[in-house]
């Protein structure tokens, strides 16, 4: 199936703004996340930000023809080597040279002992989650009428997701497994519970998508179904006054729904936009980004990390916290993009198996 514009367009855009959120969470004084540029950013990550991540896994998955056994099987694979790999390369080698600042050691809750190497390894995001939701959305892809089970499967993890959170068990490796599903930060972002949500909805988007003669029904369906979801999230919310306050990485179904209503209305804003702007050079820059997601969230990362030295955590005022934006966005699309161009140098087909 041809690829959709504004698909890219979401994703790219999201992909684009990844370096300069992670820089200002990072490098910028807490003051300067009170500032209008900081409420932006937060809003874009925690509004139409890592959910359309998710949300669009599951679409890209539903309408790809490589969902076969063998395949999906290397692509957990290479997304769990990928993790442990930017874990590595994000936490353990500058903390080795001393540019993890204590104070953020300490934010993340690492005991500086023998074991501090392997708490950082095993410090759980959304590179786990997704090799996780990949294995699960093939299970249901091989169900009868898939369509139908991934919005149920939603909707139950939706409402039952809080009594996931905190399971332990005295086997270290379910207990691993169970924080990976239901934990929360500093020892992991991006549980399985709640944001399973996000792909499983995707993927019933995804095949909604590949059924239908004309698209534009699809996301015209998002934006309608987006405010209800919205509406009717803030009225549970308003009712559901016993739920208590939880952080961005684990919600209640209120806060679920609220954050799924604006992903797909987002999505039926860049339909808009893809059929009314004509194209030019800046979709071309958020349609690379796209199709070069997983490289670029690496790459961000290891950049940001290992200029802690420079700049800080949390020591950033405004003019200098963009000062680091430019240059750590710089240097993320510059690094890709000679990565990219040395790979289809090498091999003319690689473009087509990353990301």
């Amino acid at each position: 199936m041809q690829r959709i514009k504004s698909l890219d367009l979401a994703r790219g855009f999201t992909v684009l703004m990844i370096a300069p959120i992670h820089t200002v969470m990072l490098y910028s004084k807490l003051s300067i996340h009170e500032t209008l540029m900081g409420k932006l950013m937060a809003f874009i990550a925690e509004g139409p930000g890592a959910q359309l991540f998710m949300l669009l896994m599951g679409v890209f998955f539903a309408l790809s023809s490589k969902n076969n056994f063998v395949a999906i099987c290397k692509r957990t694979f290479y997304l769990f080597v990928a993790a442990y790999l930017l874990n590595l390369f994000k936490f353990i080698i500058p903390n080795f040279f001393g540019w993890l600042p204590q104070s953020l050691l300490n934010d993340l809750s690492i005991v500086t002992n023998r074991n501090e190497y392997m708490q950082l390894l095993l410090i759980g995001d959304i590179l786990h989650f997704a090799a996780i939701a990949t294995l699960i959305l093939f299970v249901v892809s091989c169900l009868p009428y898939a369509q139908f089970v991934s919005l149920v499967l939603a909707s139950l993890v939706c409402l039952l997701s809080p009594f996931t959170w905190d399971l332990h068990s005295s086997y270290y490796l379910l207990d691993y497994l169970l924080q990976l599903s239901g934990g929360g930060p500093p020892q992991v972002f991006f549980p399985l519970f709640p944001w399973l949500v996000y792909p499983l909805v995707g993927f019933s988007l995804g095949i909604l998508i590949k059924k239908s003669a004309h698209h534009d029904y699809a996301f015209w369906l998002c934006r309608d179904l987006g405010w209800i979801l919205i509406i009717a999230g803030n009225m549970a919310k308003y009712i559901s006054v016993s739920n208590p306050v939880t952080p961005f990485y684990r919600t209640y179904y209120d806060d679920t729904m609220i954050h799924l209503g604006i992903v797909l209305i987002t999505l039926s804003v860049w339909e808009w936009i893809s059929e009314n702007v004509k194209p030019n050079h800046f979709f071309d820059v958020l349609t690379y980004m796209s199709r070069n997601i997983t490289s670029i969230y690496i790459i961000q990362w290891i950049i940001i990390c290992w200029l802690l030295r420079l700049f800080g955590y949390h020591e950033l005022g405004f003019i200098t916290t963009l000062f680091a934006v430019i240059l750590t966005s710089s240097l993320t699309i510059s690094i890709s993009f000679f990565f990219k161009k040395r790979a289809k140098k090498e091999n003319p087909i690689s473009d087509q198996l990353i990301d």
